[in-house]
């Protein structure tokens, strides 16, 4: 019989990448034939830990046509698989975004749960099983609650998730400081790093008869590159917006360090959208927002919005 693979969503970010090894290495510890394989180019972050602790990368894979059953890791939406992957072939989910497509995957069997990361779910995995996880699972899915809780200071925080880091760092044991150097490694966004993170990590929805487009940096020195680089920032995003039709589309620009959001903005319909539902106020093609909101728990607030007509 031929493998199932584990992978995630087209180009991956850490939460994505450190699940589908994790998992992998679970369904293996279990006695299941499995293979883990990465579609696109993951994120920095997640080339960040690879590098710092000498991990070997997840095979690429071009696309799952040499599967009969895959399993998707950090991704329940057909957008994030770019045509790489046949809805029909997916036989398990575990996500943890308020807005998916779980019900467009016939075959699949869902665990879709409101925890910070996808990766909580994987370690729970381990932990309610008793099975042991390597250094190098431990490490990443550490990292990876890490970001997406944005070091526990993101309202997606669940104790779940604390929890969960607390079990793995016995393995991975990284220093308390860890969280900086993930966040600083993230941060350099210095020539082109940052039109290629802005279409890495760049996400599109259908809400009602609209298309939105959301592009998402977590950094520390967000207002410092919004200030001096907005007017690149709104080249790129008009750039998007026109080949792929959108009707909307920013940047939630994350502040790690002070805790608040900058929105980039430049058409006056996008504008007005969230300043009626995130309640912010631009000042040009910029809006700064207090604590911080990431794209998961925009998408349904927007949608929400967008869907009552």
């Amino acid at each position: 019989m031929k493998p199932i693979l584990v992978t995630c969503y087209v180009n991956p970010d850490l939460d994505g990448v450190a699940g589908a090894i994790a998992y992998g290495e679970f369904l293996q510890k279990t006695g299941k034939n499995s293979v883990v394989g990465i579609i696109g180019e993951p994120h920095d972050e997640a080339k960040y830990i690879l590098d710092r602790f000498g991990f070997e990368y997840p095979p690429m894979v071009e696309n799952a046509d040499n599967f009969d059953e895959v399993i998707l890791v950090d991704a329940s939406d057909l957008n994030g698989l770019e045509g790489k992957i046949s809805a029909e072939k997916v036989i398990e989910i575990i996500d943890h975004r308020k807005v998916h497509e779980a019900d467009k995957f016939p075959k699949a069997k869902a665990q879709i749960e409101l925890v910070g990361a996808a990766a909580t779910l994987v370690a729970e995995k381990f932990m309610q099983s008793n099975v042991d996880i390597s250094k190098e699972s431990a490490t990443l899915v550490y990292g990876a609650i890490i970001s997406n809780t944005l070091n526990f200071k993101g309202s997606v925080t669940t104790d779940r998730d604390k929890i969960a880091a607390e079990w793995l760092n016995k393995v991975a044991k990284l220093p308390e400081d860890f969280w900086k150097d993930l966040f600083i490694a993230k941060s350099d966004l210095s020539g082109g790093k940052l039109a290629e993170r802005i279409e890495g990590d760049f996400a599109w929805f259908v809400m009602g008869d609209k298309k939105v487009g959301i592009a998402q940096i977590e950094m520390i020195g967000a207002k410092k590159l919004v200030n001096e680089r907005s007017g690149e920032i709104v080249q790129v995003l008009g750039k998007i917006k026109k080949e792929m039709s959108l009707d909307f589309i920013f940047q939630n620009t994350i502040e790690l360090e002070d805790i608040k959001n900058f929105f980039v903005a430049q058409d006056s319909e996008t504008q007005k959208l969230l300043e009626k539902v995130l309640k912010v106020q631009f000042a040009g093609v910029v809006a700064e927002r207090p604590n911080l909101i990431m794209r998961k728990q925009i998408v349904p607030l927007l949608k929400d919005e967008l869907e009552l007509k």
